[in-house]
């Protein structure tokens, strides 16, 4: 059939609209965007241009709604004043719910900012001017948009024939996974790149690339009308010739769902026919929007322009600043007005040229990757450096992100897949750079040089490299190229790794500095026997817990590692990423007495600030009174944490090359020797850069409070030698992989009637596909199974994949291949056959155990209260099986709710919709599984 026309006399009664959000000021730490305001103008000019335009003026909301006739002066003197129009989430939100209920042609919806994923590349967030990310792992972004969670779910309820999305902002292809139109609906999308590609920001004067691309289409096509098929070709050819962000090929990418569109027409195409009148509907009442947006046709010009109409010729500069009103006009006062508005727009002019205000160029971006453990000083640092220049206009903007050692540490050994990124399988079973870390960074301050070292040894990756599994993953890995370099500049700072003893227990002073940690250990528990637990961080997260890791496993005497893995995750299950975690998880005071009989190894400065009093500034939010005061024991064999600055210049990443390199030269001089940015380090407790070494505490350090007097040391102790230790610390990952032996893992899969009905069971993220992602890090010697909880009243419940040792490939298809059926799920039977299960073979104490329970809650209520009693008990039960709950619908993990009070008595995890369900179930089995380790 023909494309859709919105022009088409058969549609030219409907309600038509485009939506065009634009965010050009924002208030954190990311960069302002002064060319969204020329993407807004191009957008406007390509929709109801008056020979191709598919829509009329009337027929636009624009936010921010600048207003046209003031915009070019307006917004010219709101960039050079650091201002601009705000946008919030609640003001789009309205704007889209109001689109879909009243569109019933054709809706575009544009949007040109800031976008953010999640670090596994999910869950698009569109970023508005208020927005922010922050440390909590459920729920990282504030004041954002979710494309899968907010947008999609609108559009999706749309009225309109025809729905078209154009996205114009970073990771914009990264919406592609969660593009879910209705059944039967007309729906495009097309994004300004594929997924997990930055895009640059653009010139203010022209706009960003893209848009500017769209519009030329839009605007300029001969012969036959601009279809979004043929959109899309042309506009990748447009694009071929330029690089994204990093060297990454620039491909527009796009998804359709329903024949197609017609966006522009043909530049000879016939005048505009008059439109008949729109007869308003009834419309139900909904939010009022702000100011400037009201629902429905209120913010639109009064009526459509009249035929025969012809617009006078102005002045590009004129029509910017003022566009003719739409309604019929002779010509004599379009003529008339003309030359008002260019004898206007050369006062303008004037005004603008003897004002002081500039238009500011949009900042250098650069990108800093840090350790999990050194992530809020180095966002603070970051914050604090001048980024204007005389004008008062942003020159750098530094955008801060954190990635656990071990994949940062991989990611660089496999630096071409972070270019181009490998194909995986449908387990995600492979280094993947851009969903483990994030973007390519210019700047990477590791906690240590070990990181640096590891990262940079030749020949085959260590155990640190964080490869996930065998097969699939090593082939990739071992094609991998080398495509940056990694230069260290020096360190910003300084902080010794070491064993925080409640003041409370007993050690000779002696052991205070000078012995390594082995003996430290042993004087502790030889003075209070049974009352001292050793804790340390997750050493996959962070450089310093695998360097503390590393000589409590090579400690004379030491027990194996399972012994010692095993205590750590009986007194604490998961065991925390950072050393600020772990302090905190211990300050919470639900985990009886371990706040007053736990040693952690942790950073100096951590513990320093969990020592301050109530009130202190630089205490942890966190800290409470619950929590011992500390003395710090500095180990001799653990290395200092040396914050090494390391420049990473990538092949191919050739825009703005010199200027980056002096910016990133400029931020390193800066932290290491500006004393502003020194005390960003010395007020969270490191100690400074003092001629090549660390410092003296100085009176202003929190190592100098009167709380820390008799808990640190004020001279730099000696720890642990300089020289490679690569080697032992990949050792150290695989011997802390492999601590705990082979695991025993039962999925739970629901396939009952209800998971197919509601759209759960086949596709990405869905029951199948999360169960087999989750297998990633299962290997040759765990065993598992995966059993079907649907069957028949009376019957018993069936294998997908029967309770043993498998290859991991032939499992997931198993999976792959599982049918739901017309059946419900029998849970409370299936929940006391996989305990009883995983449970068999006692004489295997150590062995960890995971039941985990993929379902979408329905069938929970057929599980009595008495029954729900009754599972909560055996769930406690020895030997321990760790219960996840995934709850692919919201509920199931209320407090309160079956899925939760099973994860508590467990000391198990209830996921649902609102975390991360894919990466936190694959981080689950990983716990369990020693496929990381293989």
């Amino acid at each position: 059939m023909p494309p859709y026309d919105a022009r088409g006399r058969e549609n030219a009664a409907k309600r038509h609209r485009a939506l065009l959000i634009g965010v050009e000021r924002y208030t954190g730490t990311r960069n302002d965007l002064p060319a969204v305001a020329t993407n807004l103008r191009l957008m406007r000019e390509a929709l109801t241009a008056e020979r191709t335009g598919v829509l009329g003026p009337e027929d636009l909301v624009v936010i921010p709604d600048v207003g046209v006739p003031s915009a070019a002066l307006t917004d010219t003197v709101a960039r050079g004043n650091g201002g601009g129009a705000r946008v919030g989430p609640l003001q789009v939100r309205a704007a889209l719910s109001a689109a879909r209920d009243e569109v019933t042609g054709l809706l575009v919806v544009y949007f040109a900012g800031h976008g953010i994923v999640r670090p596994d590349g999910s869950d698009l967030n569109l970023m508005f001017t208020d927005s922010r990310v922050t440390r909590d792992r459920r729920h990282p972004f504030v004041d954002t948009l979710s494309w899968r969670d907010d947008v999609m779910p609108e559009l999706r309820n749309a009225g309109a024939d025809w729905v078209v999305v154009i996205l114009d902002c970073c990771f914009a292809g990264n919406a592609l996974g969660a593009f879910s139109p209705a059944a039967g609906q007309n729906f495009a999308l097309l994004t300004a790149a594929e997924p997990g590609v930055e895009i640059p920001p653009g010139d203010p004067r022209t706009g960003t690339e893209f848009t500017a691309a769209l519009h030329r289409l839009l605007t300029t096509s001969e012969g036959e009308p601009v279809t979004f098929t043929r959109l899309v070709a042309g506009i990748r050819d447009e694009m071929a010739a330029l690089k994204a962000i990093d060297g990454h090929p620039w491909i527009p990418d796009e998804l359709r769902h329903g024949d197609d569109v017609v966006l522009a027409l043909a530049t000879d195409a016939a005048p505009r026919p008059p439109a008949p009148p729109v007869t308003p509907q009834p419309v139900a009442p909904g939010p009022r929007l702000p100011q400037g947006h009201a629902k429905g046709p209120a913010n639109r010009a009064p009526g459509r322009r009249s035929k025969g109409w012809t617009r006078p010729v102005l002045p590009a500069f004129a029509r910017r600043l003022l566009p003719v009103p739409r309604r019929s006009l002779n010509r004599v006062t379009a003529l008339v007005l003309a030359g008002v508005l260019v004898l206007t727009g050369a006062g303008l002019w004037y005004v603008l040229r003897s004002s002081d205000d500039v238009v500011c160029a949009s900042p250098l971006e650069l990108r800093v990757l840090t350790d999990p453990d050194l992530r809020p000083t180095v966002q603070k640092a970051a914050d604090a450096y001048p980024k204007r220049d005389g004008d008062g206009c942003r020159t750098v903007g530094i955008n801060v992100y954190d990635a656990e050692a071990a994949d940062a540490v991989a990611a660089f050994r496999s630096s071409s897949l972070w270019q181009e990124p490998a194909a995986c399988p449908v387990s995600g079973d492979c280094p993947q750079p851009q969903r483990d870390v994030g973007a390519q960074p210019d700047i990477w301050i590791p906690a240590a040089g070990s990181a640096w070292q590891r990262a940079t040894a030749e020949g085959e990756s260590d155990g640190g490299t964080g490869a996930a599994g065998a097969g699939t993953a090593d082939t990739v890995a071992d094609t991998a190229r080398s495509v940056v370099e990694l230069d260290r500049l020096g360190s910003v700072a300084y902080t010794p790794m070491v064993l925080g003893v409640p003041d409370t227990m007993i050690l000779a002073q002696s052991l205070q500095t000078d012995d390594p940690l082995g003996a430290i250990i042993s004087g502790l528990e030889a003075a209070q026997p049974g009352a001292v637990t050793i804790l340390r961080p997750d050493p996959e997260a962070t450089e310093g817990a695998l360097l503390a890791t590393d000589a409590l496993y090579a400690a004379p005497g030491a027990q194996p590692a399972s012994t010692l893995e095993r205590n750590m995750a009986a007194a604490i299950r998961p065991m925390p990423s950072t050393a600020r975690e772990l302090m905190c998880a211990l300050a919470d005071g639900t985990h009886n007495t371990l706040e007053d009989r736990a040693a952690v190894l942790v950073p100096e400065q951590t513990l320093a600030q969990f020592n301050l009093a109530a009130g202190r500034p630089g205490r942890p939010a966190c800290a409470t009174e619950a929590l011992a005061h500390r003395v710090a024991h500095y180990p001799s064999d653990v290395p200092m944490l040396d914050l090494p600055f390391v420049r990473v210049t990538w092949q191919g990443a050739d825009r703005d090359a010199a200027a980056r390199q002096d910016a990133v030269q400029d931020f390193y001089d800066w932290l290491a020797t500006d004393p502003d940015a020194q005390k960003c380090f010395t007020d969270d407790g490191f100690r400074g850069v003092d001629k090549g070494g660390p410092a003296r505490p100085g009176d202003d350090s929190v190592l100098g409070s009167e709380d820390n007097t008799s808990a640190v040391r004020e001279a730099v102790p000696a720890t642990g030698t300089v020289t490679d230790v690569t080697a032992s610390l990949g050792d150290t990952l695989k011997d802390y992989r492999e601590a705990l032996g082979p695991g025993r893992v039962m999925y739970l899969l629901d396939n009952s009637t209800s998971v197919a009905a509601e759209r759960l069971w086949d596709g990405s993220g869905r029951a199948k596909d999360l169960v087999a992602r989750s297998m990633s890090s299962l290997g040759a010697g765990d065993a598992y199974g995966v059993r079907l909880m649907a069957v028949a009243e009376g019957k018993a419940a069936t294998d997908a994949v029967p309770f043993g040792p498998h290859t991991r490939a032939t499992a997931q298809n198993d999976v792959a291949g599982a049918r739901a059926v017309a059946h419900d799920a029998r849970v409370a039977e299936s929940l006391k056959g996989a305990l009883a299960t995983l449970r068999a073979g006692r004489d295997e104490e150590e062995q960890p155990r995971l039941l985990v329970l993929v379902t979408d809650g329905e069938d929970f209520e057929d599980v009595g209260q008495a029954q729900q009693k009754q599972l909560v008990a055996e769930a406690g039960e020895e030997p321990l099986v760790r219960i996840v709950t995934v709850s692919l619908q919201n509920g199931a993990c209320a407090d309160g709710r079956f899925g939760e009070r099973l994860a508590t008595a467990s000391g198990g995890r209830c996921l649902d919709p609102a975390d991360d369900i894919a990466a936190e179930l694959a981080a689950e089995v990983a716990k369990t599984g020693t496929g990381d380790a293989e």
